[in-house]
């Protein structure tokens, strides 16, 4: 029995404590079961903390690398946005200049087309060379006449296509030029003319040369069918 309480003792630690000078010795018992588990404790909480660590390390290098990655995007994103910036601005001054083309261009094949429009209004004056002053409109008639001397011209009062080449009781010859825009001009001379039917004509193309022989050209507009005075077209054209 004796040995069994022997065996049964627990065992413990003498912890002395030895202070400078001459202070007392303090002597400690400490059982081994204690220690044993204070120990554990010990390396428990050092795990604990270590793996605490370990995790915010991991934790903020993971925070760390996103922060880098967010900052690189960034960067990315504004140098891209400078770029389009750029790109934005190049392509506006494009568009202007695109715009200034287009702009004067329709302008210009406005007036050009205006200008070509004019063109095929009978507003020219269908005589060159020695000329009288017109006669007064006739509304009767239809027409107004010319006193012509010898080499004077007859030609086209505005662009358009000879429509009508014929003989004319009184006057000779008859040559009818299309405007193609309701406009008609007729020109009566006795010498014959120097185009056919069909011919394309520009504002001043000869229709007859004057011969000493009738010194009276006739001249007459119809617009929409009806005789409207020439004189009144003259004077828009100067």
């Amino acid at each position: 029995m004796e040995e069994e309480k022997k065996r049964k003792k627990p065992r413990r630690f003498n912890l002395l404590i030895v202070p400078e000078g001459k202070a007392d010795v303090k002597q400690f018992h400490v059982a081994l079961d204690f220690v044993i588990i204070l120990t554990a404790l010990i390396i428990f909480v050092a795990v604990i903390a270590l793996s605490y660590i370990v995790k915010s390390s991991k934790e903020i290098d993971d925070d760390r690398n996103q922060i880098l990655a967010l900052t690189a995007q960034l960067e990315y994103v504004t140098s891209s946005n400078i770029i389009l910036q750029a790109e934005n601005e190049q392509l506006y001054n494009e568009l202007v200049t695109v715009r200034t083309f287009l702009d004067t261009r329709e302008y210009v094949e406005q007036q050009a087309d205006s200008a070509s429009a004019l063109s095929y209004i009978p507003t020219g004056l269908p005589i060159s060379g020695q000329v009288s002053q017109p006669s007064d409109y006739d509304k009767s008639k239809g027409f107004i006449s010319f006193t012509v001397g010898d080499g004077t011209k007859i030609s086209a009062a505005g662009d358009g296509t000879v429509s009508k080449v014929v003989s004319d009781t009184d006057y000779g010859y008859r040559v009818e030029i299309d405007h193609g825009n309701d406009y008609i001009s007729i020109y009566r001379y006795h010498d014959v003319p120097l185009l056919t039917e069909g011919t394309q004509v520009l504002r001043g193309t000869a229709i007859f040369t004057c011969s000493s022989v009738e010194p009276t050209f006739i001249y007459e507009i119809r617009y929409q069918g009806n005789s409207i005075d020439p004189n009144t077209l003259m004077k828009i054209d100067g």
